[in-house]
């Protein structure tokens, strides 16, 4: 089924919400970029100071103890959430056919978040960290992102409740669901961690916080992307409704059981890894069936990936979607997971979520909707492709080489007569990979930010006919012109 096209007065009731999304949106849009450059090379300087462990011995800062933990918290806070939050805010404005209220407000809020991050990096940086991974922040930090998240996000539900369409879109199921669910995993974790817990206790509400930020916000910010992009470009409607439907359920309804299955063998009731373990693989139907629905939409139309941005780098995330469910649900398994915890593998698992398919997805979401906002094309289709191909060689470099250093590392940790240098130093030679990935990732995203600051300022191509990939400016008037499709 086509999707109707829309009357003039729909376009102009599309322009007036983009107008009032242009300030919040744009400024949460240029803060993530600006975090993941930052975040990008930390994670390139601190995978040289794992291969090269005297390197900068004489000063603290540059330890790989420190460097690591500011590169995760600044992907993840400094990146990852303000980018979703402004996909968030744009997505349910549009669907739900409402103008953004008190953009400064969220403006001012935003501003709270970064100091936030940025004080949150500091204290780490300067010795202040906890070793509690995307936790590590003084205790006193996590209620201000709770709270100036809870006012950024809480603006979603007044627009959802006041939609004009009887029937939900699936993207607005996820982003209702996104909205909820992070309070709760992030005070949740917090509270049980800093009110005095017992460690063993502490380390489990870690590991399932990072697996409930992974399902429980970052899918389904992804998954609302692509339910809304990939019909959008197609111009057809998802090829099953039930099956999205079912899809988001049991993803609702198992992601709260992830995380434990980290632990396997550790000092925990056997039955939550194994119920961990578990949820994992039922979860991997999920996804599976939810990246199959959005691929049958594409059918008969798959050329427009030649072309399209935007459809480009969401169906490459969902693509990295799809895969970190298969490995995580791999090594949720006794037979795989016993070599796998505690080695390279969960570092190069935790990069596919938070760069792999949340990220692609999201430059996918940023190619949409930077130009409804400003008014704009981006200038360069050719820098665009330059994202995409370094991103990609970023990604997949850092997977396989992870993965086979893991399995490396993890073996010589099985054997019960060797030494924990002798698992560190066979595996090493795959962290030049990791080094090599995050290289290669840096200057993709070097290129993008460069893209997005000059459409921030007002300097992006004002000629007619959209950015497209293997096209040159104005010779199409859309991805579906150039790729043949009438």
């Amino acid at each position: 089924m086509t999707v109707p096209q829309p009357t003039p007065e729909e376009l102009n009731e599309r322009a007036a919400i983009d107008r009032s999304a242009r300030y919040p949106v744009m400024f949460f849009f240029t803060s993530a970029a600006a975090w993941l450059f930052f975040a990008t090379v930390l994670g390139f300087v601190s995978s040289l100071k794992l291969r090269l462990p005297g390197l900068w011995d004489e000063c603290p800062y540059m330890g790989y103890g420190r460097l690591f933990p500011v590169h995760f918290n600044a992907l993840v806070y400094g990146w990852a959430m303000q980018a979703g939050i402004g996909v968030m805010l744009w997505l349910m404005a549009r669907l739900t056919r409402s103008r953004i209220q008190h953009p400064a407000a969220l403006i001012v809020l935003g501003h709270v978040w970064n100091a936030a991050v940025s004080i949150a990096l500091i204290s780490i940086w300067f010795g202040a960290g906890r070793s509690i991974p995307l936790l590590d922040f003084p205790a006193w930090i996590w209620p201000v992102f709770a709270v100036s998240y809870a006012l950024m996000v809480v603006w979603v539900i007044p627009m959802f409740h006041a939609r004009r369409n009887a029937l939900f879109y699936v993207s607005e199921m996820y982003l209702i669901g996104a909205a909820i669910w992070f309070p709760w995993i992030f005070i949740t974790a917090n509270l049980i961690i800093n009110r005095g817990s017992a460690p063993v206790m502490g380390a489990g509400a870690n590991v399932w916080y990072i697996s409930n930020l992974i399902y429980f916000w970052m899918a389904p910010v992804a998954l609302a992307v692509a339910y809304y992009i990939i019909p959008k470009i197609a111009g057809k409607a998802i090829y099953s409704y039930p099956l999205a439907q079912v899809s988001f359920w049991l993803l609702a309804i198992l992601a709260g059981w992830t995380g434990f299955s980290r632990f396997m063998g550790g000092p925990f009731p056997a039955w939550m890894p194994s119920v961990s373990g578990a949820a994992s693989i039922f979860i991997l139907l999920a996804i599976v069936a939810t990246v199959a629905n959005l691929l049958m939409t594409l059918k008969g139309c798959s050329k427009l990936w030649e072309f399209s941005p935007s459809l480009r780098f969401t169906v490459f995330g969902m693509l990295m979607l799809a895969t970190y469910a298969v490995l995580s649900a791999m090594s949720s398994t006794f037979l795989f997971g016993r070599n796998l915890q505690f080695s390279h593998f969960l570092v190069g698992l935790d990069t596919l979520a938070f760069y792999g398919f949340f990220s692609m997805t999201m430059f996918g979401a940023f190619y949409f909707i930077v130009p409804r906002i400003t008014g704009s094309e981006w200038p360069s289709g050719e820098k665009i492709r330059t994202h995409f191909w370094f991103s990609t060689y970023g990604i997949l470099t850092m997977v396989v080489t992870m993965l086979v250093g893991g399995i490396a590392q993890g073996g010589n940790l099985a054997q019960w007569d060797q030494s924990f240098s002798t698992s560190f130093v066979n595996s090493s030679a795959y962290v030049v990979g990791r080094c090599i990935a995050w290289a290669l990732i840096s200057f993709s995203n070097l290129s993008f930010l460069y893209q997005l600051a000059l459409m921030f300022i007002g300097k992006g191509r004002k000629t007619e006919g959209p950015t497209l990939i293997h096209a040159e400016p104005g010779q199409v008037g859309s991805a579906r012109a150039a790729a043949g499709l009438h």
